[in-house]
């Protein structure tokens, strides 16, 4: 068997070990809730509930420390040799830090256009029903047409303790790491020998199960519906194959090394668009508790961890302009 056979044999093995071993990931805290039960309570109860909230921000420490420590670095070096290159124009202001800017206030201009939609749709389902009472009065029947004290006092109450739909928290999480696991995925495609893609395979198979684990946590504590549910895992656990196979195909032409526009504005705003879930979704619960800021903690510390072993398997990356 030749080496560039080897080569293949061993990325195609790759892409079936991350597919199902992320989905086995993904769909553990399923399986761990028909013991504990965490989802049968109501949903501000199960996540005060403090193992679900220290697994909770534990997934806020990985996604903390894959944002900062993985994926604004990688942006900041594919942007800079883009520019270098010229095939991004250079610019007075830092574009890396703009392109994750724009991310982030992409994810809250969706998220704040999707609460004003379900608003108005409940505010219309809502509106103050008219009680007709006939009140008898000096041997007279007259019709009162009176609105409920209650709704007059306190209108529309439930309306004001509206929440955002349960599926757009997993909608954020799964568009902004799905982007990020593609470009993964061809870094490990893109090997050129079979023990360096098994070390990469590795190291990004322990960085994803992690994020597997946490996102199916998030996505069943958010009581989304299980058929969304299941398109979302489904989704995050097919990018990183996908983004092998399409590093197989470019690792057979000779622009392997050339940094790639899409990748550095893509994961430019993929990066921002994690940070708003991270710290408006996940971490932002004031005085949890040392436990839960130990979670958190333990979480970034074992990401970075993740990230120095991946760092060691790729060696010192460098890009090529090309001719």
């Amino acid at each position: 068997m030749s080496e560039n056979h080897q080569l293949v044999v061993a990325k195609i093995v790759a892409i079936v070990v991350l597919l199902l071993v992320t989905l086995i990931f993904c769909f553990i805290p399923y399986l761990l809730d028909r013991f504990y039960k965490w989802t049968k309570r109501s949903q501000s109860n199960a996540r005060d509930f403090l193992a679900v909230l220290c697994l909770l921000n534990f997934g806020g420490g990985v996604l903390i420390a894959t944002t900062f420590v993985h994926m604004l670095p990688e942006v900041l070096k594919v942007v800079n040799a883009l520019q270098e290159c010229n095939m991004l124009a250079s610019t007075p202001f830092g574009l890396p830090e703009v392109l994750m800017a724009t991310g982030f206030y992409l994810m809250y201009s969706i998220e704040e256009i999707m609460y004003l939609v379900v608003r108005k749709r409940q505010e219309r389902k809502q509106q103050p029903k008219q009680l007709v009472e006939i009140v008898e009065k000096d041997q007279q029947l007259e019709i009162e047409v009176k609105v409920e004290d209650e709704q007059q006092s306190q209108p529309m109450t439930q309306v004001s303790e509206l929440e955002e739909p349960n599926w757009l928290r997993g909608l954020g999480i799964i568009v902004a790491l799905s982007l990020h696991e593609l470009f993964g995925g061809m870094a490990i495609g893109l090997e050129m020998s079979v023990d360096t893609v098994w070390f990469m395979c590795a190291a990004i198979a322990c960085h994803k199960l992690v994020l597997a684990f946490c996102i199916g946590m998030e996505i069943m504590m958010a009581h989304t519906r299980w058929l969304i549910a299941v398109i979302y895992l489904v989704i995050f656990s097919i990018v990183t194959p996908i983004g092998v196979g399409i590093g197989i195909a470019v690792s057979e032409t000779a622009s392997a090394n050339q940094p790639s526009i899409a990748s550095g504005i893509l994961q430019g705003i993929a990066c921002g668009t994690l940070l708003y879930v991270v710290f408006f979704e996940i971490v932002a619960k004031n005085h949890a508790g040392w436990r839960v800021f130990l979670s958190s903690l333990v979480g970034f510390v074992l990401m970075f961890g993740l990230q120095i072993a991946i760092g060691e398997a790729s060696g010192k990356s460098h890009f090529v302009c090309p001719s």
